[in-house]
Order: structure tokens, then sequence, then C-alpha cells
């Protein structure tokens, strides 16, 4: 356990104390200036609530974030631009971080790579090919789990909400009186102890409404989840979310998930908060 514990740690760690330097550089230099930048992350984002764009980390980036969700559950989750057109992070976390339970880890850390195979211009849209194994939420068929959801569906082992898996997300961003990007993908997800092996459609949009406030929601048609459609009617998962950018180089998240959802011990609203960081090594 206090290895899982000291990984977490060094996935927040490493992504932030390095670039300290940048942000107390990039705080001085943006006073009386807008905060953020058309070509930020923060304008152009790369993941939604849970979905990701076709945006990706710059060479010599790095992106590091905590997800705090339900049942005391943190995720960390670090990614790194290695080339212009190539990034690569990992991520780990578990249940019960945060409470009196004993703490239920994931079994083990999840890994994403991106691939750039468009860029965007004028006329086209960005297109990356990605994989991604990690999934959110609750991992179902953990046997130190005794929550709820492990005794409604023991049977299965995944993610409440599955992995991407392999992915294919096209991206186009428009700029007139505001900026905003459009976002839609097919996915094919590795997790298939419940026997549903179909791919799976994702939409989204996000909307930055002023310099340092943006907006974003997404749908998930949820094809190759027959245990989440059940618990809504078959209208897949519907999520929304708000950033605010304190800094040139972090923001807070809050995101509300799964709004078409009923309440039962599968489904239900969730409530989920995200601290994100994002520099460049370049700039130390």
């Amino acid at each position: 356990m206090k290895n899982n514990f000291w990984l977490l740690i060094v996935l927040l760690y490493s992504g932030t104390t390095a670039f300290t330097q940048i942000e107390n550089r990039t705080l001085s230099s943006s006073r009386g200036n807008s905060i953020l930048p058309t070509d930020n992350y923060f304008a152009k984002p790369v993941q939604l609530v849970d979905q990701p764009t076709a945006s990706i980390l710059k060479s010599g980036d790095v992106r590091t974030s905590l997800r705090l969700y339900e049942n005391g559950g943190a995720l960390g989750r670090l990614s790194v631009g290695i080339s212009k057109r190539f990034n690569f992070g990992i991520s780990y976390g578990g249940l019960h971080i945060i409470g009196r339970e004993t703490v239920v880890w994931n079994k083990i850390p999840g890994v994403n790579f991106q691939y750039r195979l468009v860029e965007e211009n004028l006329k086209m849209p960005a297109v990356v090919l990605g994989f991604d194994s990690q999934g959110y939420g609750p991992y179902w068929g953990n046997k130190n789990d005794s929550s709820a959801v492990q005794k409604k569906v023991p049977f299965e082992s995944r993610y409440s909400t599955k992995s991407k898996g392999f992915y294919i997300v096209v991206s186009k961003s428009y700029h007139s009186v505001i900026l905003s990007g459009l976002h839609a993908g097919l996915n094919y997800s590795l997790e298939h102890s419940d026997g549903d092996k179909d791919p799976d459609v994702f939409l989204g949009i996000d909307v930055q409404i002023s310099r340092d406030l943006a907006a974003m929601g997404e749908f998930d048609f949820a094809m190759n989840d027959d245990s989440v459609r059940g618990v809504n009617n078959g209208k897949g998962l519907l999520s929304a979310g708000i950033r605010w950018a304190f800094s040139n180089n972090f923001y807070l998240e809050f995101d509300i998930k799964d709004l078409l959802s009923e309440k039962t011990n599968v489904g239900g609203i969730h409530r989920i908060l995200k601290i994100v960081y994002h520099g460049s090594v370049f700039s130390l």
C-alpha cells in the first residue's frame, strides 16, 4: 500500500515542482494582459470531462492533474509532449484515499499515448489517434472493495466508466465572437468483462466564456456499456463542466457527470473536482 501511495505522490510532484519557476515568471509577465493566449491548453483543451480531444501537448510540455471523485477517490495523471506529434502519459489512483475506509488502489497504473495524424488548418480539423487504458470512477471487481456498486456487479472487472482503449478523435476550433471547439471520436475499449465488445462514439464541445473561464459538455453514446445504458434508459452519458484559470499554468475544474442517469447502485449523478497544471521544460 505504501508503494501505491508514493506512486500517486510522484505523479503529482514530478509534474509541478520542476515548473515552479515557470509559474513565477508567467504571473509577473501577464499583469495587464490576458491571462491565457489562444493557443493555451485552457483555450484548446486536451481533455473534456472524460473524453479526449485532438489537441495534444507541444514538444517538451507537461500536464499534470489531480481528479477527486466519488467514494473518496483520487486519480493522478501526468502527460508529456515527446515531440510535435506524439504525447505519452501515465495515471494512478484509488478509492477511499479521502475518508476513513481502507484505501482500495487501482489494480495497475493507466497508460496513454496520442499521435497527431493531421494538423488543423482553416479547412481541415485536427485528427489524433490514441490509446488510453485509464477508466474513471470506482474499479469494479476489486476484492478489497465492499461498496454497494461492487456488490451489485461482482462479475465485472472494469472501471465504472470504461477506459477509451484505442480511439480516433477529430477536433475543429472556431474563433469569432468567442473561442470554441467541436470534437467527435470513435473508440474501442479493451474492458470486456461484461461481454460487451461493441465500439463506441463520443461527442464534445468547449466554449471559452472569458479570458479565464470556460465551459464544456460531452456525450458518450455508451454503445459498449449495457450496464450504464441500463440505468439511464439507454440514453448514454451526458456530462458538463466549468473551468476557472487562476493563473497562466493552473486551473480548477468542476464537473457534473452522468446527467441522464437514474439514481441507483450503479448509476447517479457524480460531482468531480480537478486541479490541473501545465507548463514547458523549455521555459526553465
